[in-house]
Formats: C-alpha cells, sequence, structure tokens
C-alpha cells in the first residue's frame, strides 16, 4: 500500500513555480520521524543502512532521503508499529497530518509546498508528530 508520492504533488509544486524538489518535503519530514523513532522494517534498514546512516549522521535531510527513495512512502518500508500509526495518522483524507503540518509550518505561506527543507523546520515537524505519537500510543 503506498501512503504517498511525491510525483503527485508535482503539477500542485511546478503550478506555485516552485522546484519538484518541494513536493519531497512534508512526506519527507515524516519519513524522517520514523526513522529517527525506529519505525522502519527490519529488512528496509538492512537494505538501505548506508542512506539511513547519512540521514542519522545529519549529511543530508529526510526530504533528500525521500527523494532517494523515488519519492515513494509504502507500508513496505515500516514496521507493524509503524503501518499501525501512519494509517491512523499521515491518511490524507482521515488522519491529521496535514493539518498539523499547515497548523504548525505552513502558517502564512501560500502553500504546503512553500515550507523550507530545514533542520528547524524538521524539529518543528518532529515534535508534532511526537506528541500525535504518544496520543495514540496512550489510546491503544
Amino acid at each position: 500500500m503506498s501512503y504517498d508520492k511525491a510525483k503527485y504533488h508535482f503539477d500542485s509544486v511546478i503550478e506555485e513555480g516552485l522546484p519538484l524538489s518541494q513536493a519531497y518535503i512534508h512526506t519527507g519530514f515524516y519519513l524522517g520521524w520514523l526513522i529517527d523513532n525506529n519505525l522502519l522494517d527490519e529488512e528496509f534498514k538492512e537494505d538501505f543502512a548506508e542512506s539511513l546512516a547519512l540521514f542519522t549522521r545529519r549529511e543530508i535531510t529526510a526530504p533528500q532521503l525521500f527523494e532517494e527513495f523515488d519519492g515513494t512512502l509504502t507500508d513496505e518500508e515500516l514496521s507493524t508499529q509503524g503501518n499501525a500509526f501512519t494509517k491512523h495518522y499521515f491518511d490524507f483524507d482521515t488522519g491529521d497530518y496535514l493539518e498539523d503540518y499547515c497548523t504548525h509550518l505552513v502558517k502564512d505561506l501560500p502553500s504546503e509546498f512553500h515550507v523550507k527543507d530545514t533542520w528547524e523546520n524538521y524539529k518543528i515537524a518532529a515534535s508534532f508528530i511526537s506528541r500525535r505519537y504518544q496520543e495514540w500510543l496512550h489510546n491503544q
């Protein structure tokens, strides 16, 4: 099951006059949080250990890593726990991720695609995702 693909957002990014790299940011931040919270599938971690280590050492950003993974986030990359939370929180129709992303990062920007790929923005995203994750765990 595919949670998101950056290519789904290319037309919107182009319409905004932005580089295609902006299509990787919102899901890239979420992927980074999954990595930092050890919610990836073990086999996936083994297969992509070198790339994941670059992110863990903060040599590349999470959106850059997401781009390296062809801009696709699927259930195959995530652990059982990672999938359960992602189905609850990340779903663009029923989850709260995009609303949280807009509230905390987009604010007065023209669109969600204008958020910059910075470590400061990643920390903000990681904070609100962690809060939602703790709420979700509490309600399990």
